[in-house]
């Protein structure tokens, strides 16, 4: 009887809440990749936006407000590290980090990648939970994009 009381009021209280820590923006054109990846961190707490590549990356941002961008390198019609020059250029103050995700890190990929404000850089196969850790890093200490580009010399590497 007593587990029957609890059940019933877990049911009609819902699940428990979790705080929304920050709106993130999920760019990848693998649906099933960008679809894992926003079930991870809404299971965090984050509210996530999706897009299939930075062309809709750029439309969702003229529509919605994010502090995270986590986006993918090789995507159709605008990359990775084009939809970072793009997003640089109009909306550098509201973004607090910037990821990438790719699975060709060369040299020339890191390099871009860190002048056009890339907190950091993540290799496939994604460790989801490497990512998260840094997500979460980054929100709880509130480090900008612009202040760590401005100071910071050494970067993840």
């Amino acid at each position: 009887m007593k587990i029957l009381g609890v059940y019933q009021h877990l049911s009609k209280s819902g699940p428990p809440k979790v705080p929304i820590k920050d709106r993130i923006l999920l760019v990848d054109d693998d649906r099933h990749h960008r679809t894992c990846l926003k079930e991870f961190l809404e299971l965090r707490g984050y509210v996530c936006s999706e897009a299939g590549n930075g062309v809709e990356g750029l439309e969702i941002l003229q529509k919605e407000s994010v502090s995270i961008i986590i986006t993918d390198n090789n995507m159709p019609q605008m990359d990775g590290l084009d939809f970072i020059e793009q997003v640089n250029h109009t909306y550098s103050q509201e973004i607090l980090s910037i990821f990438l995700i790719t699975a060709e890190l060369s040299h020339i990929v890191r390099l871009r990648a860190f002048k056009n404000g890339v907190n950091r850089v993540f290799e496939k196969p994604l460790d989801f939970q490497e990512l998260c850790n840094a997500v979460d890093w980054v929100t709880k200490f509130d480090i900008h994009q612009s202040t760590t580009n401005k100071y910071s010399s050494a970067r993840y590497l």
